[in-house]
């Protein structure tokens, strides 16, 4: 049994991290939480049962003899915990992002090599069914050469935007410090050696804590480009995905897990028919499919799906699902775009702060 920790009892913690080591009982169990805030650290516990709840993450490691420290703590800590973490000997698995800056990812490669352990960053979306599927069909060339592709991002202003006292508007470039991250990591999959970006952004919002809502980013990669939009200003949500190939498209609709293949070689009437009924076909697969997953308990989730292939990474001592290098590929890109932004909207791009004042 692998001795788990989780420091940060927050949502991405209790909505997604804890279930998904609960999941894995007859391999791992979960110890200890920890938090600042030691009342939301003890809640935590008593929800899922958890033995001990610490506020101090070096009195855990000192109590504790663990296998993983999972972490789930705002980026500006990570680097902190996760060298602790290491120098104890543990395993980490970390949120995205791995940090805020290249130079902290290197350090924290630096001390999973010199202690011998794995460091595993959370990339989830990668590991949706519909994004599995996606890879298998650009790798076995269904949609032969890829030309581009497209990432749209909404979000519910509810999440972040209305609360001012929420970590991601102290973030360098505002809220896209946070879920700006997912956008280029799922392009990361497919896109290659990324040289150049572009990035537009702009408030839509009334809310004098926040920086900006609405951002527009142009990722220039090896033969291709990946188009993103990302806005947090709207009342609904959608995440999707789309890859454009040169004999057909690939689009995913993440939240609905539904994958749909289209292939159409000219407009005419038959076959304009025949890729309508093929389409109707692939989502009423999708929805079965996905509705026997639930029926049997299979994972749906990419933190459920990552997280056992981290576990099994552990037990099988193979490579982690997300290695610490592509996370810091993530980190350099996001570097960039934050850059861009303070290259066009000057020193605002670097603290929502300048905002209030």
């Amino acid at each position: 049994m692998l001795k788990v920790a989780v420091v940060g009892c927050g949502r991405v913690a209790q909505k997604r991290h804890i279930p998904s080591f609960r999941r894995l009982k007859r391999r791992v169990s979960l110890c200890a939480v920890c938090d600042l805030n030691h009342g939301l650290a003890k809640e935590a516990a008593q929800e899922f049962g958890i033995p001990r709840a610490y506020s101090s993450f070096s009195e855990m490691l000192s109590k504790e003899d663990l296998d993983i420290v999972d972490i789930c703590t705002p980026p500006q800590d990570h680097l902190c915990v996760a060298l602790q973490a290491m120098e104890a000997g543990s395993y980490v698995l970390m949120e995205k992002p791995m940090a805020l800056t290249v130079s902290d990812c290197d350090k924290m490669i630096s001390a999973s090599h010199k202690n011998g352990v794995k460091l595993c960053i959370v990339q989830n979306q990668r590991f949706y069914p519909p994004f599995l599927t996606a890879n298998k069909l650009v790798d076995n060339g269904a949609i032969g050469e890829l030309t581009g592709m497209r990432i749209l991002s909404l979000t519910h202003r509810a999440e972040f935007m209305a609360h001012e006292n929420h970590w991601v508007h102290k973030l360098p470039g505002g809220v896209i410090g946070e879920t700006g991250p997912h956008a280029v990591y799922m392009s990361l999959a497919f896109l290659k050696n990324v040289r150049d970006i572009d990035v537009f952004a702009k408030k839509t919002l009334d809310y004098p804590w926040v920086l900006y809502d609405d951002y527009r980013i142009m990722l220039e990669g090896e033969g291709m480009n990946s188009s993103i939009i990302i806005r947090h200003a709207g009342d609904y949500t959608a995440e999707e995905v789309d890859l454009f190939g040169i004999k057909g498209t690939i689009k995913m609709d993440l939240q609905s897990m539904l994958l749909i293949h289209y292939e159409r070689e000219d407009l005419t009437p038959m076959s304009l028919a025949l890729s309508s009924l093929n389409v109707a076909s692939q989502i009423v697969k999708g929805v079965m499919t996905n509705a026997f997953r639930v029926m049997f308990r299979r994972p749906m989730l990419g933190h459920d799906i990552l997280v056992e292939k981290f576990v099994e990474s552990i037990i099988n001592d193979h490579e982690p699902p997300v290695t610490a290098e592509e996370g810091r590929e993530t980190v350099r890109i996001m570097e960039m775009i934050v850059d861009k932004l303070y290259q066009r909207y000057g020193c605002s791009a670097h603290s929502s702060q300048t905002n209030k004042t």
